[in-house]
């Protein structure tokens, strides 16, 4: 209810709204040439046609969709990390008030990007081949800055009479590259009107507003500024290797000659220094470079890439390059050379990293041979829990290996008590439904089901668990009250927004109420 009341208060097309933030986010640009001329401050960030509490659902309606997308990567050690480093340039920057959520996309393309309301997506490739972590500093930094001056809200009121044909001809682009071929050329070439270019013109600026944020918010936070134009320079190189065929990140940020000069001309004034890559920088990265592509042949070609750099001595951080070899390791079965690969890795540095125990946690058990080292792995990983009390990542795993030795009710005990694992956490109801399921609780399984599908945007398969949670009923009087109470506030809301878009409902058709919110 609370989106389609959104989409018309704010004047965007109904039609238009699932694919309008992440279309706009990733609009790719034939840009004219930008006029030398100092930074353009492109006034306040306020708009009054989308509030920011509008652009933060509209934020969390795209976010649905991105969260079913095959692409998507819900990793919790990447993840974790990639939150970690953007809470740090978020605290240096002025935009401190909004709540964003960092998350990967498993493409081997260099590329990030922005949705409304705190939503940051990043390309693994983008982690993969950073030469340092203020290089990905730069590039999330920048993104921090599209949120933090409110760029896509901006570009609707700006752009009222076009948008409509400037997000058509640019989600045909969008989804025509997908498939390859000359495809997108064609569909950019048909909406290649007044509109598109005043559009892609206002977005000029944009690029070079985000420039601007993002430098001071690398000086700010201690980063080095200098990894941003290096960065630029490195895409620019890249793009004139390759002729036409640019980079993504440089078909989605368009760049010329007076972003790299202006960002170059800011170094100047300001003080520079080295920044040391974080430990779990160099791990991450190398993570990424197996999980990157999932297949065993990709398994096997970073086994091959890490061993080689272990053998030549050619790895920047070879303590990363054992854990990325143990990570193929483990992914091609081969636990005890997993094991011994990351308890290398372990010896190699003394500094607390819950990513590098954890793989260290799981390669143990993986290779236990008796019940005895299953034991030890367990309170190994219990270990690192409670080092790590506020990690997601050694939550999971500890919960994890729990359900794996069969100890479903000690998993649904840690689950409700630890706090790693929030109630928004679509994992944290999967991982109870599990435990649940094994306990022979039926109502609480499908109750936990339940609750899992509403957060990954599946309402009526929703409604369907609270339904079999209620026929189940074997749990206690609260808990069926409470399935009870969230059954009728779901069917309240399903009638709801089948009012606001002006459709009948019938009080008895849950499933079929259930999907106009999706």
């Amino acid at each position: 209810m609370q989106s389609s009341l959104t989409h018309r208060r704010s004047g965007i097309p109904r039609g238009l709204a699932r694919c309008l933030i992440l279309t706009v986010a990733l609009a790719v640009g034939l840009r004219p040439p930008a006029v030398a001329q100092e930074l353009p401050t492109l006034g306040e960030v306020g708009d009054e046609s989308l509030s920011p509490n509008q652009e933060r659902r509209l934020g969390e309606q795209v976010m649905v969709e991105v969260r079913q997308d095959p692409s998507y990567l819900p990793d919790p050690d990447a993840t974790e990390f990639l939150n970690r480093l953007g809470y740090e340039l978020v605290a240096a920057s002025q935009s401190r008030h909004i709540d964003f959520e960092f998350f990967l996309i498993r493409d081997p393309m260099i590329n990030a990007f922005a949705l409304p309301g705190g939503f940051i997506g990043v390309h693994t490739g983008t982690i993969v081949t950073a030469q340092g972590e203020s290089e990905l500093a730069s590039v999330m930094a920048h993104e921090i800055g599209h949120v933090q001056q409110r760029h896509i809200a901006r570009m609707i009121a700006k752009q009222k009479e076009s948008m409509a044909i400037a997000i058509g001809s640019i989600l045909l682009a969008l989804l025509a590259s997908r498939a390859g071929g000359q495809a997108a050329e064609a569909s950019l070439a048909v909406g290649q009107a007044a509109a598109l270019q005043r559009q892609l013109s206002f977005s000029r600026d944009n690029e070079r507003e985000a420039d601007r944020v993002g430098f001071d918010i690398l000086v700010n936070a201690g980063f080095d500024p200098r990894a941003m134009a290096a960065f630029f320079v490195r895409m620019q190189n890249g793009m004139r290797i390759y002729e036409s065929i640019a980079p993504a990140y440089l078909r989605t940020h368009p760049l010329d000659v007076e972003r790299i000069s202006d960002i170059q001309g800011r170094l100047r004034g300001v003080r520079t220094h080295q920044h040391a890559d974080s430990l779990d920088f160099e791990l991450v990265r190398a993570r990424l470079r197996v999980l990157q592509d999932d297949s065993a042949q990709g398994a096997a070609d970073a086994q091959t890439y890490f061993s080689d750099q272990i053998r030549n001595h050619t790895a920047a951080s070879e303590l990363a390059a054992y854990y990325g070899l143990a990570l193929a390791q483990l992914k091609l079965k081969q636990a005890r050379a997993a094991l011994d690969s990351a308890l290398t890795a372990r010896r190699s540095t003394q500094g607390p990293s819950a990513i590098l125990d954890k793989v260290v946690n799981e390669a143990s058990f993986q290779a236990a041979r008796d019940d005895n080292e299953r034991e030890a792995a367990l309170k190994s990983a219990r270990e690192t829990a409670a080092r790590f009390p506020l990690s997601r990542l050694t939550a999971i795993e500890y919960a994890d290996l729990l359900q794996r030795m069969g100890r479903n009710r000690q998993a649904v005990d840690y689950l409700r008590e630890q706090l790693a694992l929030t109630h928004s956490d679509p994992r944290y109801f999967q991982m109870l439904a599990v435990s649940h399921a094994a306990l022979q609780q039926k109502t609480l399984q499908h109750q936990a089901t339940a609750e899992m599908y509403l957060l990954q945007g599946a309402v009526p398969a929703a409604v369907e668990q609270l339904k079999l949670a209620r026929s189940a009923a074997d749990a206690d009087f609260y808990t069926m009250s409470e399935v009870d109470a969230r059954l009728r506030w779901l069917n309240g809301q399903i009638q709801e927004a089948r009012k606001a878009s002006g459709k009948r409902s019938s009080p008895d058709d849950d499933g079929e109420k259930g999907k106009k919110l999706r």
